[in-house]
């Protein structure tokens, strides 16, 4: 059916005595109507069709209006569906926090925060020294992180939790005052493995990771060459040593239980006075003696 444009009911009665239906009504007073009869016949036809068209007029409108009607309604919908889209989007965007316990107070001892660096290198579950999470080491970090705060230093991008984010360059370098295990002073090594314990289990390393670094710590912390002269020594090298190799045979799936102390090993590295070892890892230059 063609589209009506205009409302049928706002329509005017034509003139049937007009030029413009003089045929049609000349052909009925032919066929034996009178003028009269012939034009209310003409009237009567119009009035018909004009019916006709009001009624199909109506109906065209209710179905334009159902038609308008699904229309906004599919329209509303779509909206809604990108509605919730964005919100899911800028819900990942948003920064989250955990909840907390209401009944929960502050630790009574809060272990020093190490390096963007050292806690990167830490969230990748990779080698980092331990003079990071050293006195120093954390000293040095926070020193770093006020004194770079205010200036204009390069960013780089990196990625955390899944999302990409700028940083500060300068906070995920290496420190040029970074001691290797060996060059540390017992009491720097013995904090300083403490806060790399509590680092690694914030950071959710498997339990039987932790288990096995807790007990090498243990090992080394109670050997009973601590007591000889150049004792803490020759052990703060084997702790270097058999750090690094562990990480590396991590890597290459041929892991082993760094928590087994080799005496072998140990006696070989203490023993070598006036010797440099080099491993893939490092230069190490041992002490002129160490005493059994």
């Amino acid at each position: 059916m063609e589209h009506i444009l205009v409302d049928p009911a706002l329509e005017a009665q034509p003139n049937f005595e007009s030029a413009a239906y003089v045929g049609w009504l000349n052909a009925l007073v032919a066929g034996g109507i009178a003028r009269e009869d012939a034009l209310e016949q003409m009237a009567e036809g119009w009035r018909l069709e004009r019916q006709e068209h009001i009624l199909l007029w109506q109906q065209q409108n209710e179905e334009d209006t159902c038609t308008l009607q699904e229309q906004l309604e599919r329209e509303r919908a779509e909206k809604e569906v990108e509605e919730q889209l964005e919100r899911r989007k800028a819900e990942k965007k948003k920064p989250k926090i955990n909840d907390f316990d209401d009944g929960a107070v502050v630790a009574d001892v809060i272990i020093p925060r190490p390096s963007q660096y050292a806690i990167q290198k830490i969230k990748n579950m990779e080698y980092v020294e331990l003079w990071y999470f050293s006195p120093d080491g954390c000293h040095e970090a926070s020193t770093t992180s006020r004194s770079t705060s205010d200036s204009n230093d390069a960013f780089g991008f990196t990625k955390v939790d899944g999302i990409v984010a700028l940083k500060m360059i300068v906070s995920f370098k290496a420190s040029q005052k970074a001691l290797q295990d060996h060059d540390l002073s017992w009491q720097q090594f013995n904090l300083a493995k403490t806060s790399f314990l509590v680092h690694i289990k914030k950071n959710n390393w498997p339990q039987k990771h932790q288990q096995a670094l807790v007990l090498f710590f243990m090992l080394i912390t109670n050997h009973e060459h601590r007591m000889r002269l150049r004792g803490e020594k020759a052990l703060l090298h084997y702790v270097g040593f058999v750090c690094c190799e562990w990480h590396d045979r991590l890597v290459q799936d041929q892991g082993f239980n760094i928590g087994l102390f080799n005496n072998a090993l140990y006696n070989s590295i203490s023993g070598r006075p006036n010797e440099m070892r080099v491993s893939k890892w490092c230069v190490v230059h041992y002490p002129p003696t160490f005493d059994h």
